[in-house]
Parts: structure tokens; sequence; C-alpha cells
């Protein structure tokens, strides 16, 4: 298969410009049984994402268009697909940055394609072992959310999300009856985009619960836990018209 083409057979997405790391991933995936495709870009991988969804994400650090946490905070903001990253980036703090925003595993260059291939393959058995929609697909009541598509229903009527709002539902969604603190949820979803106060989340979640249709005092998917933060109902309740 030429590792410059995409299909819907394909299971992996390398991420990165580096045509070296492309013809070795490649040359060793296949007889791993992995397809291949590859984007030289950011923006070129979220192209490829809108229409394909791979099970594991390869990502370079540094790419033409963006660095490596802007990439993971980009890619998160459409599919929860297991993502390592491949990078020579090996200060601890840039390990944990990484892990910390969204990033399944971390290998630093220089690296053993086999050791890459076999975590990749670990990365897509915990896909296949969790439940389905566990990750990609959330349903409560009359809401559908698809995580790789970034697409919201309710009783069949699409609902337009900002990227910002988008990435706020995921995390609580995909998560329910987990409580996020206000500062937890200004790490994971503004990051380091200077100074951000809490009441920006406050803000964020009037704006989601208004377009989910959901009331504070009769809440159906989002609870507020008083002095600490939200969380996704595990048991969507009844409220709301």
């Amino acid at each position: 298969m030429d590792a410059t083409q995409y299909s819907a057979k394909d299971s992996l997405l390398i991420i990165d410009d580096d045509p070296g790391i492309i013809e070795v991933l490649t040359a060793y995936g296949e007889p791993w049984g992995w397809s291949v495709a590859t984007a030289a870009s950011l923006t070129e991988a979220l192209s490829r994402l809108a229409d394909h969804v791979p099970q594991v994400i390869v990502l370079d650090w540094q790419l033409p268009d963006s660095d490596g946490l802007a990439s993971i905070r980009a890619l998160r903001a459409h599919t929860a697909i297991p993502i390592l990253m491949l990078t020579v980036r090996d200060q601890e703090a840039d390990i944990i940055r990484a892990l910390q925003l969204g990033a399944d595993d971390y290998v630093v260059k220089p690296f053993s394609p086999g050791q890459v291939l076999a975590r990749c393959g670990a990365l897509r058995r915990r896909g296949q072992d969790r439940p389905e929609g566990s990750r990609d697909r959330v349903e409560a009541k009359d809401l559908v959310i698809d995580i790789p598509r970034r697409q919201v229903w309710r009783r069949d009527a699409l609902i337009e999300f900002t990227t910002l709002e988008f990435e706020l539902l995921r995390h609580l969604a995909t998560n329910p009856g987990r409580v996020w603190t206000r500062e937890e949820l200004l790490d994971r979803i503004w990051g380091d985009v200077g100074e951000v106060f809490d009441r920006a989340v406050d803000m964020e979640i009037a704006r989601l619960r208004k377009k989910l249709g959901d009331a504070v005092e009769t809440p159906r998917y989002i609870d507020t836990i008083r002095g600490v933060g939200y969380r996704w109902r595990d048991d969507p309740g009844p409220g709301g018209p």
C-alpha cells in the first residue's frame, strides 16, 4: 500500500513530516498487520480525520503548522482515538504535560520501530476492549454525542458547538459521574493561553446548558457541585423541556 494514500481500511495514522520516519514505520507496520496512512501537518491530519477514523495516531511533536501540545489539544477537540507521541523531546516536563493533555503514550527518538508498533498494538487493544461507545459515542436520553465526528444530536436535530464548547462537553460526557474542578477544566480545556479565570468555566457551562436545553434547577445532563465544579450525570435526569 502507498503510505501517502488514505482509505477506510487504514488503521494507523502517522502525523509526521519526516519521510524517513514514515518509511521505517510503514515498512515495519505492514508485516505487523497495520495499514498505514500519513499526514505531514496538523491541518492535513484534521482533514483526513473528518472522513476516516484510524485506530491509533502516531504524532510527532514538531509539525510545520503546530507544536506537540497544540496538536494534542486540536486532535482531542475532534477525536478520542489513542495518541502515541513520537519525539526527540525527552524532558520529563514535556512528557508529563503531553500525557496530561490527552496523549496515551510517549516514545522518545531515536526509537525501536518494533517497540513503537507494539505500543500501538496495546493502544488498539485497549480501544477494542472498552465498552462500545464509552469514548467515541455518548447517549443520554434524547442526546447523542458522536466524538470522532464532533457532532451532537438532540431529537434528530444537529446542535452546533464551538471547538471550546465541544471539548468541554467531551470531557464531561465521556467521564459520567466524575467531578471536575474548575481548575482541572481550565488546565485541560484552556491550557496555556494566558490568564484565564474560574468564571470562564462557568460561562462556558452556561452556554452548554443553553444549547443542550439543560436547566440549572432540574439538570438533565450537567450537575453543579457547589464550591467544587461540575459533573456529567450518571443517570440523565428528567428535567428540561
